[in-house]
C-alpha cells in the first residue's frame, strides 16, 4: 500500500512539473504550467493584434475608395442633370427645325409659278395670236 501512494505521489508531482500528456478516457490531455499557458495566450493576442490591425487598415482604405465613390457618383449624377437639359435642349431645337422645314416647302409651293404664269406659254399664245 505504500509503494501505491508513493507511485500516486510521484505520478501526480510529475504530471503538474513536467507538464505531460496524461490520458484520460482513452484520449490525450496535455497539460501545461502557467507560464507556458500565459506564453501561448500572449503569442495568440499578438497574433490577433496583428490581425486586428491588418483590418483596421483594410476598413479605412475601405472608407477612402467609398468616399471616392461617392464623389464620383455626384459627378455623375451633375453629369446627367447636365445631359437631361442638353437633351432636352436639342430635342426642342429638332422640333423647331422640322416646323421651319415645313414652313419653307410651303413657302417654296406658294412661289412656284402656276401653268398660266408661264411666261414661254404666253409668248407662244402671242406668237400665234399674232399670226391669225
Amino acid at each position: 500500500m505504500k509503494i501505491l501512494k508513493y507511485f500516486l505521489i510521484s505520478f501526480f508531482v510529475l504530471s503538474i512539473a513536467d507538464g505531460q500528456d496524461i490520458k484520460k478516457d482513452g484520449k490525450v490531455i496535455t497539460t501545461f504550467t502557467k507560464e507556458q499557458a500565459l506564453e501561448m495566450l500572449k503569442a495568440r493576442d499578438a497574433q490577433w493584434e496583428g490581425k486586428l490591425a491588418k483590418a483596421d487598415s483594410l476598413i479605412e482604405s475601405q472608407k477612402v475608395v467609398i468616399s471616392d465613390s461617392e464623389e464620383l457618383i455626384s459627378k455623375i449624377e451633375e453629369s446627367a442633370g447636365i445631359e437631361a437639359v442638353l437633351s432636352d435642349a436639342k430635342s426642342r431645337q429638332i422640333k423647331l427645325l422640322k416646323s421651319r422645314d415645313e414652313a419653307n416647302e410651303k413657302i417654296i409651293k406658294a412661289l412656284e409659278p402656276k401653268w398660266y404664269e408661264n411666261q414661254y406659254l404666253w409668248m407662244g399664245i402671242g406668237f400665234i395670236l399674232g399670226k391669225i
